[in-house]
């Protein structure tokens, strides 16, 4: 969907032109302000921490898992468990040294 958005750019944007620059604008941000000036290689490692982390929180909160009956902590928002948690702690501390 990303690229059906982003195939004809344009000067003004339009809607999904502009939510795309504004997503990337806010990741720029937050990266400048906890990181500096030398923030440009994080963006894509922080994008997708943040894509990650806010898809997996949502997943667990919009499926309707109550109408299913499935066993206790089945098909539960990955970052429910301490293991993603974890696993992204690593991955970061990896990638700083």
């Amino acid at each position: 969907s990303a690229i059906l958005i982003i195939r004809n750019l344009q000067t003004i944007p339009v809607f999904g032109q502009n939510f795309f620059e504004y997503v990337l604008e806010f990741i720029r941000d937050v990266s400048k302000t906890q990181i500096g000036e030398e923030y440009g290689p994080w963006v894509p490692f922080i994008g997708t921490l943040f894509l990650f982390i806010f898809v997996s929180n949502w997943s667990g909160a919009l499926l309707p898992w109550k109408i299913i009956q499935l066993p206790h902590g089945e098909l539960a928002a990955p970052t429910n468990d301490i293991n993603t948690t974890v696993a992204l702690a690593l991955l970061t501390s990896i990638a700083y040294f």
